[in-house]
């Protein structure tokens, strides 16, 4: 189906990862393996691919940071195997930057499925990614990053910082915000927006505090920093 599909599996059990590398060529996927970290070293660093397929807990990764930075390399289909069943555990893969996830154990047609899925989405849905700073913004994929480090937004704190990142020159005022934000400016008091906004701000100081990503615009607006 993707002719030279290129695959890299990082998985430190030699044997499961065979299993996964045997299938996939069975597959016409062209598979790179990962055991050890020395491997990741020689691999990860000086190549790219069309998909990294991950265990959660291969040593000397922080998996979170990891996915953050295989994001920052560019857009490969991340798959994560994990033998963790705790939902906000697994939701914090996704908002780290995993396309997707597989609870082991499973059946190998399983892996190829959710790759599959995650490419036709791809093309029929393609990214939108916003850079400012050291921020990155995936809205396709509802993750965002700082620093290198992913960070954990709720929804309304993703939706603000999205609009300001959309249009980074552009001020908006506190009642244009409360508008998109939350669907209606009826209720807007003049004090969610600036708390929201320091919720916001809170976290990326908490990731980088060296730069100002959010800055006030006159008496009642707000936009990215420069």
């Amino acid at each position: 189906m993707f002719g030279q599909f290129t695959a890299l599996i990082i998985h430190s059990q030699k044997d499961f990862n065979n299993q996964i590398k045997d299938y996939l060529e069975s597959k016409d996927y062209i598979c790179q393996q990962v055991i050890t970290y020395k491997d990741l070293e020689n691999y990860f660093e000086n190549h790219t691919y069309d998909c990294v397929i991950i265990e959660d807990n291969f040593p000397r990764i922080q998996i979170r940071d990891f996915l953050v930075q295989i994001k920052l390399r560019g857009q490969p289909i991340t798959i994560v195997l994990s033998d963790a069943l705790a939902p906000d555990y697994l939701e914090s893969l996704l908002n780290a930057g995993a396309d997707d996830y597989l609870t082991e154990p499973f059946a190998l047609k399983d892996l190829d499925i959710k790759i599959q899925s995650v490419y036709k989405n791809g093309i029929l849905k393609p990214r939108r990614i916003y850079r400012f700073k050291d921020i990155v913004m995936d809205t396709t994929a509802k993750t965002c990053s700082c620093n290198g480090k992913a960070l954990t937004l709720t929804k309304n704190e993703y939706k603000l910082l999205s609009i300001l990142i959309a249009h980074p020159y552009q001020p908006f005022s506190i009642s244009y915000l409360f508008e998109q934000v939350w669907g209606s400016s009826i209720y807007e008091d003049g004090t969610s927006i600036p708390a929201l906004i320091g919720n916001v701000m809170m976290k990326l100081r908490l990731a980088n505090n060296d730069q100002e990503y959010i800055k006030r615009f006159g008496k009642d607006s707000y936009k990215m920093a420069f």
